[in-house]
């Protein structure tokens, strides 16, 4: 339940995407406020990237894509891992 930019930038800005995705090391590759986010994930053998959706005035949704994924079991981790590191966003964001 926040504008498309807030949640853009939860991405965006190292400082507030810290405090919701701590431990993750990330090397931004390309950003389009506020529609896309590209980045390099953990030793940059796999990547991720985040497309950003409008819901109105005060609503946005976010769709992540965690590529490059080793295997089926990797992208098993990597879905349960994102699910809870987007309800944290959720919390962060709403607070």
């Amino acid at each position: 339940n926040v504008p498309v930019e807030q949640l853009f930038e939860a991405f965006a800005d190292e400082s507030r995407r810290a405090q919701w995705l701590p431990d993750a090391t990330i090397a931004v590759r390309a950003a389009a406020a506020p529609k896309s986010f590209r980045a390099d994930w953990g030793d940059g053998t796999t990547r991720i990237a985040a497309f950003f959706s409008p819901k109105g005035d005060a609503k946005s949704q976010v769709s992540i894509q965690h590529e490059k994924l080793a295997d089926a079991d990797s992208a098993v981790d990597m879905k349960a891992y994102w699910r809870e590191r987007l309800a944290v966003l959720k919390q962060v964001l709403e607070a």
